[in-house]
């Protein structure tokens, strides 16, 4: 399973949980943890980062119909809310 769908799936997941938000420093912790438990497969914190920019610069989550909207906070990590399109 390649990191752009191990990401996919993690995102898609996340909008369905409490927190349908996250920040790059989840990005970097959480989700190689999840490709290692939930798919057998390991990547590197970057690989992931890597793969999100180029999800981002696509349209693969508004094709699943998802949508990203970046947080604007005072914090200097970068957080998005995942919002699924009706």
């Amino acid at each position: 399973m390649t990191a752009e769908k191990i990401l996919v799936k993690w995102i898609s997941s996340r909008q369905k949980s409490s927190t349908p938000w996250f920040y790059s420093f989840d990005l970097e912790s959480e989700v190689p943890t999840y490709g290692r438990l939930a798919h057998q497969k390991v990547h590197t914190a970057s690989t992931y980062s890597r793969a999100f920019r180029k999800i981002r610069e696509s349209n693969k989550l508004e094709a699943m119909g998802y949508k990203l909207e970046e947080i604007k906070s005072g914090k200097k990590a970068k957080g998005w809310k995942i919002i699924k399109n009706m």
